[in-house]
């Protein structure tokens, strides 16, 4: 059991809906080449992992999921803005999303932050916290 499970079950989850959607993902350390439209950038972010009995056995895994929905600059917010709606609504407060050995839950509820403005693109970043218990 490992951060890097939670990590599969959450990037699963986007990759599904993406493809489904016709939108790109850019997950950490793996090539990617932005297209010219509307994309993803994949984030998770873990804290520290915390035991929570004597014995030291049952773990908590918390951390910050962040999926950034990038637009082209000039090109609005519209439309990246219905995507960070969408995306909400993907991952609710207490989804729950297993392999069969781990659960994985959306334990905050998910938020679109206020827009950030380059040269080249617009990034509308929906955050949301994610919890496993293991005993």
């Amino acid at each position: 059991m490992s951060q890097q499970a939670i990590t599969q079950l959450l990037e699963a989850r986007l990759s599904e809906w993406a493809e489904a959607k016709g939108l790109k993902v850019a997950f950490d350390n793996i090539e990617f080449s932005p297209p010219d439209g509307i994309y993803l950038e994949s984030h998770v972010m873990p804290a520290t992992t915390t035991a929570i009995d004597l014995s030291r056995q049952a773990k908590v895994f918390r951390g910050v999921y962040q999926i950034n929905v990038i637009s082209p600059a000039g090109t609005g917010k519209s439309a990246g803005g219905l995507i960070a709606e969408q995306l909400i609504k993907l991952f609710p407060e207490n989804q729950e999303m297993s392999d069969g050995g781990l659960t994985c839950y959306i334990n905050s509820a998910p938020s679109a932050f206020a827009g950030i403005s380059s040269d080249t693109s617009y990034t509308i970043p929906v955050s949301m916290s994610y919890r496993a218990d293991i005993s």
